[in-house]
């Protein structure tokens, strides 16, 4: 028995490593992730910036930065360092549990490794732990300090010296976390309450035995499970902690405080009822976030109930107690940690933050995350105790009940694992409970994106999406800036909030975040209209930012959809497609040609990019159709490069136009006249190891089924390679 506890621990760490492991890096990053990296790719001075117009401390962004200088910038290693402290929070929940649960009795010692060993195997096998722990986000970050707060506070708090480095580590790692997370506050919420708490037993306690005369000193040390301490030396160790928190905090305070009174960002979150705090809540807390909440809600709020049977007869052990003459300090419910102290860690933070929402709704499930250990150390303890109660009254009686009892507990215990498991199982391979897929999105801009087009994202602040992911430099300002604009690479332009508040960005035209009006809106709209051919629009998030459909209602009206394709996740991501104006004329600078296809298309003329291309770069063509026949069936066009032999050594075959607007919708020229043109840029990559030299560049309309080309092949002319 003592090797399963000395070998345990090691094998419990490795269990969620490898769980952590698993997938890492694998599925797109969501637009949080993506602003990690947008911020830890930038220079220090403007991630400060940033961070302060935003509604996130700096503190996880700087340790980002650092790490993925070292480790580099792809998902997988930058969601590491989330993996990392996962794996830390595992081996501090088994340390913090055991000297928690650990009585000073040596014969007894052994009940605190098994809880803390409980406790640890919690923390690896919780979908909770494992989600949050492949995301590049802070929260890990802050439930190890959060952790690492409260246990210092306790220590702190158990010392005859004020100053000791219990109390400058409490100092350090509670300052550290209000500079990872805001949400931190919460947590010392329920530190203040539970110090004021020792303070008012302090003093209860004094007042107990002074009336009971059992000693005379006028110092008066009271009993305590954790500590002999003065009421007034309490009380100073607090209220100078805390004062070297503010002094701590207070370069950043300032910020802080205006973020918090005066939000720079449009709101975006609703209000959610109590009960659903509680079944979302308890339900990721046992089960992770990748099952059904009412379902698993309610089965983590039974779970809950032996947790709650032990803070009881806690409770109702510790006052007989402490009305009873008995009281010793070698009573044996002083060897016990208390469970409601972790209740109250967690509970705590998640009442305050229901509280403050019914003013300005703050909960999601992802911040309790904060507090969660301390629901793992009660569960383990639970289980313990009930473990042990049955074990204890299975000696007792001889009969079959305890057997049966013993084996239903079993069926439990295998049926918790298995629902982990499923827990998991969605989590990495479920569809419905995948991140956005904003990778897929942008790669599809990415592909079908050509010169001269404009990407609108809208909502505006989801750009870093885009800065990540795109595989070219891009060229961002606000639409509402927008004016004529000659740049070679894509143009990003961010919409801004319709009717929002005036303080949004508190004014800094540098800022993500800015109040519009429709006006101004459409009237930026026309401008890109006027100069744009097409118009991509990435949607996600577009309701915060204009809930009443201004930007989609325009382009029902204005534009031509071209292209509409949607892409997973909870955000319904969407990539859509825009002709702003029909093309009524061959421009001026194309080329004409004339070529009759089969009799059924007409290629009227075309425009190339750059006569001179290097290689891994791209050749631009822009064909322009005309229709001179219904067609049954969509042609395909192929732009091709081929060498002096005649040989095709590179070329992209794709729908003209569109597959939602493919040749069999197009209008017949006869019916419009010289309206009926249609424009149809095309891109092909130079082979990165082609040889230099002069190539032909060539266009052919064929059919997919058959691969007749119609009519003749049209020449667009030299391509040389450098």
């Amino acid at each position: 028995m003592k090797r399963v506890l000395k070998f345990a621990p090691y094998l419990v760490l490795l269990l969620g490593f490898a769980l952590r492991l698993y997938r890492l890096g694998a599925n797109s990053l969501w637009y949080d992730e993506t602003v990690s990296l947008l911020l830890a790719r930038a220079e220090i001075p403007e991630l400060i910036r940033h961070t302060a117009g935003d509604i996130h401390p700096p503190l996880y962004y700087l340790l980002l930065r650092f790490w993925v200088q070292l480790a580099g910038w792809w998902e997988f290693s930058a969601a590491f360092l989330s993996l990392w402290v996962g794996v830390l929070l595992i081996a501090l929940v088994y340390r913090v549990t055991r000297v928690w649960t650990s009585p000073p009795t040596p014969l007894l010692k052994r009940e605190g490794s098994w809880i803390a060993l409980l406790a640890a195997l919690f923390v690896a096998i919780s979908p909770y732990n494992v989600w949050y722990s492949q995301e590049v986000r802070m929260y890990t970050v802050g439930a190890t300090l959060g952790l690492l707060s409260v246990y210092f506070l306790r220590r702190m708090l158990a010392q005859s010296k004020i100053f000791s480095r219990d109390f400058f580590a409490y100092a350090i790692f509670t300052g550290l976390g209000f500079y990872t997370l805001y949400y931190f506050v919460f947590l010392m919420v329920f530190e203040w309450l539970w110090a004021a708490y020792r303070g008012w037993r302090v003093a209860d306690g004094r007042w107990r035995i002074a009336n009971r005369k059992l000693i005379t000193d006028h110092r008066l040390l009271i009993t305590d499970h954790w500590s002999l301490i003065t009421d007034h030396r309490l009380l100073i160790t607090f209220l100078l902690s805390q004062l070297t928190l503010v002094l701590l905090y207070l370069p950043w305070l300032p910020i802080a405080f205006r973020q918090a009174t005066d939000p720079p960002v449009p709101p975006w979150r609703e209000f959610v009822a109590l009960p659903r705090i509680l079944l979302e809540t308890f339900s990721a807390l046992a089960f992770g976030q990748a099952v059904d909440v009412n379902v698993f809600g309610f089965v983590a709020l039974l779970l809950f109930i032996p947790m709650g049977a032990l803070v009881w007869r806690e409770w109702k052990s510790k006052f007989e107690i402490r009305n009873s003459k008995l009281e010793t300090r070698n009573s044996r419910f002083e060897h016990q940690p208390s469970s409601l102290f972790l209740l109250g860690y967690f509970l705590m933070p998640l009442a305050a933050i229901y509280l403050f929402s019914l003013w300005k709704p703050l909960y999601h499930v992802r911040y309790m995350f904060t507090y969660s250990p301390a629901f793992y150390i009660l569960a383990a303890y639970a289980l313990y105790i009930t473990a042990r109660g049955l074990s204890a009254w299975g000696q007792v009686r001889r009969d079959a009940i305890p057997k049966l009892i013993t084996a239903f507990a079993a069926l439990l215990g295998i049926a918790f694992l298995a629902l982990t498991g499923y827990s998991l199982y969605n989590f990495w391979h479920n569809p419905q409970y995948a991140k956005d897929d904003l990778r897929g999105a942008v790669n599809y801009l990415a592909e079908h994106w050509r010169p001269g087009d404009v990407i609108l994202v809208n909502a505006g602040y989801a750009y870093p999406a885009l800065e990540y992911y795109f595989p070219e430099t891009l060229t961002r300002e606000r639409l509402s800036h927008y004016r004529t604009i000659e740049t070679i690479a894509p143009l990003i332009l961010q919409t801004g909030s319709i009717d929002g508040a005036p303080n949004l960005g508190w004014g800094d035209p540098q800022s993500d975040f800015y109040a519009t009006t429709a006006e101004e809106t459409r009237a930026a709209l026309d401008r890109v209209f006027a100069n744009a051919p097409r118009v991509w629009m990435l949607r996600i998030y577009d309701t915060v930012v204009d809930p009443d459909g201004v930007i989609r209602d325009y382009f029902n009206t204005h534009a031509i959809l071209l292209d509409d394709q949607s892409f997973g996740g909870e955000s319904q991501t969407r990539v859509q497609g825009f002709i702003t104006k029909p093309t009524r004329e061959l421009p001026p600078n194309a080329t004409r040609s004339n070529r009759n296809l089969g009799d059924r298309v007409e290629l009227l003329g075309y425009e190339t990019g750059a006569r001179e291309v290097a290689r891994g770069q791209f050749f631009d063509a822009v064909l322009y159709w005309k229709l001179l026949q219904t067609v049954n069936y969509n042609y395909q066009v192929s732009l091709q490069l081929l060498n002096a032999n005649g040989e095709n050594i590179a070329q992209v075959d794709e729908t003209p136009l569109s597959d939602v607007l493919p040749m069999t919708r197009w209008e017949i020229a006869s019916k419009k006249g010289a309206d009926a043109l249609y424009r149809e840029p095309l891109r092909l990559k130079i082979p990165p190891t082609l040889a230099p030299g002069e190539y032909h560049a060539i266009a052919k309309l064929y059919n997919p089924r058959t691969l007749e080309v119609l009519g003749d092949v049209v020449d667009l002319g030299i391509l040389t390679v450098r």
